[in-house]
């Protein structure tokens, strides 16, 4: 664990979630909590062959139940934890012929682990965007040294289905969205380069969360100041190897009152949406899985003249960059 934390105080990362495969025992050994200037959060990827589940806020290992998806997500809830279902639709383009027997032999076969019953309810939010299942769907043994070399050129942002998946559960109620690095100690391609260090992967996809107060340095509360933004929406998520995205707002004024991501709020005559990008970007507002509005600049301030569920997405030169979380106005 030591050369995670260094890779995120390098990264200038102040937290992590390490969710090991069906293996909480680090949590065990005393290894959540603040190191060297880092806070640390230990979860699980309920791991059934299919159907993956990130859980954090958990404190005894949960075993997973192969048959039930919603089986494992109700054990989170009972333990007072939130849940993610984790790389929904991920996928990976299978190579044919000579290229497919050169990528067994290397090691470059991936299995992919993609969500199988997405009947399933009371899941508290969706791993929107995961940088390693965004770099692995397209790699092969024919490309392989382009995509450790230059990996940013490969990363094309979220699924359009796991976008339309998140859209359309937040339409029922609300959704937290996240991004994720799903980051594994890599070995080195032909024992020479390196496949994507905690290093590298720590400066990436990042969610960012937005609390009332600063962390205040006692491990136990700011776990849950984390915990809690994350539950209650108040994040956003963004990959910062595109540009810092720290300092990106998104909140809707109305009634006087300012309403933040993860809120709910009333549609008045004076609602008006207003977002702040750190940096000039591409600014799309998203109604109800639609875009209602494309501007570029630093900031955009608009009216709201119809409810729905309203999210921001931020581009650079086409690049995706930044995804909020949504406020709901009705």
């Amino acid at each position: 664990m030591r050369q995670i934390v260094r890779a995120a105080r390098l990264a200038g990362a102040d937290f992590i979630v390490i969710s090991d495969h069906n293996n909480m025992s680090i949590r065990k050994e005393g290894s959540s909590g603040w190191h060297d200037g880092v806070l640390v959060l230990i979860g699980e990827e309920v791991s059934p062959h299919y159907n993956h589940y990130m859980a954090i806020g958990i404190e005894e290992e949960i075993v997973p139940n192969q048959e039930s998806a919603q089986a494992n997500i109700d054990a989170v809830a009972r333990q007072g934890g939130i849940g993610f279902l984790a790389h929904p639709f991920a996928f990976r383009r299978r190579s044919n012929g000579w290229v497919a027997r050169l990528d067994r032999l290397i090691g470059l076969d991936v299995t992919v682990y993609p969500w199988r019953d997405l009947h399933v309810k009371r899941f508290d939010g969706i791993e929107v965007w995961q940088y390693m299942y965004d770099w692995v769907k397209s790699v092969n043994s024919f490309n392989i040294f382009a995509h450790v070399l230059a990996p940013e050129r490969f990363i094309t942002g979220p699924t359009a289905e796991t976008l339309k998946l998140w859209d359309e559960a937040n339409a029922r109620r609300k959704v937290v969205g996240i991004g994720t690095l799903d980051a594994h100690a890599k070995p080195r391609v032909l024992g020479m380069f390196p496949i994507c260090s905690y290093r590298y992967l720590m400066g990436t996809i990042r969610t960012h969360i937005i609390c009332p107060e600063p962390f205040t340095g006692e491990s136990m509360a700011d776990e849950r100041s984390v915990i809690e933004a994350l539950r209650y929406g108040s994040c956003f998520f963004a990959n910062d190897r595109v540009a810092d995205s720290s300092g990106f707002r998104f909140y809707i004024k109305s009634g006087g009152v300012t309403y933040q991501m993860g809120d709910k709020c009333a549609l008045a005559d004076d609602t008006e949406l207003c977002v702040i990008l750190p940096r000039d970007g591409e600014i799309r507002v998203i109604r109800d899985g639609a875009p209602v509005s494309v501007t570029h600049g630093e900031s955009l301030c608009r009216n709201v003249r119809a409810g729905g569920v309203l999210r921001v997405e931020a581009r650079i030169k086409g690049k995706p960059w930044i995804f909020s979380n949504a406020i709901h106005v009705t």
